[in-house]
């Protein structure tokens, strides 16, 4: 019922995002990279602050399932970022439409492969008092991720998803999630090529006004090219 439209152009060093909702074109991203060294960069402009796993995921072309975890924030301001030996590092400092007051974010992880298993461990902080952790796993069969709040408002918030995608499934993929509002997602998923993939999720549990979900269903067909 509410269909996505996302369109980028991007060149050397800049992106331009947009995506078409509610009848109206919204930007998402309208940045500058510039790569001093290999390895270290700074990015001037409207971009995804660095926090946790969840951004990207609200792009279904980057999404196994249908809904997104959580919400993301855009700001204006100043990124800067370092990756070498396995270490990320990024830091944005800025404002956006909501806060005018500028504030500081960052996200440090890092990444190691062990017993075949692509692994990535991180940390975010920024100015609100924010403290949380993330965790990544995968592989040929399988990919995980968990987002999990450490800050006291928080109250523990976490959201936990994995994808299986059997090799003998010829692209067939399952699904399941879990947050902590108690809600469990689940599905089926067939990737037809990679630019295009159809998802069906089911979702169950209670949503944050406390009703109760039973069996609330969705389907969609993603094409990116």
């Amino acid at each position: 019922g509410s269909p996505y439209t996302g369109l980028s152009f991007s060149g050397d060093g800049w992106v331009l995002s947009t995506n078409l909702s509610d009848g109206e074109v919204n930007i998402e991203e309208a940045k500058y990279t510039w790569n001093v060294v290999d390895g270290i960069s700074f990015t001037f402009g409207s971009q995804a602050e660095p926090y946790g796993l969840a951004w990207g995921l609200h792009r279904p072309s980057n999404n196994w399932f249908v809904s997104s975890p959580r919400e993301h924030t855009i700001s204006n301001g100043v990124g800067f970022g370092l990756n070498k030996w396995g270490v990320g590092a990024d830091l944005f400092y800025g404002g956006n439409e909501v806060d005018a007051d500028a504030h500081w974010a960052t996200r440090v992880s890092y990444g190691i492969t062990l017993a075949g298993l692509d692994s990535k461990f991180g940390l975010s902080l920024n100015s609100d008092e924010a403290q949380l952790v993330d965790v990544s796993l995968g592989n040929d069969l399988f990919s995980t991720s968990l987002e999990y709040d450490l800050s006291e408002e928080a109250d523990g918030a976490y959201w936990l998803r994995g994808v299986v995608t059997p090799p003998q499934a010829q692209g067939a993929f399952l699904l399941i999630g879990l947050n902590s509002d108690e809600v469990v997602t689940y599905g089926v998923g067939y990737k037809c090529s990679d630019k295009m993939k159809v998802v069906s999720e089911f979702t169950s549990g209670t949503d944050s006004d406390g009703n109760d979900i039973d069996n609330d269903f969705s389907i969609r067909a993603s094409y990116s090219f």
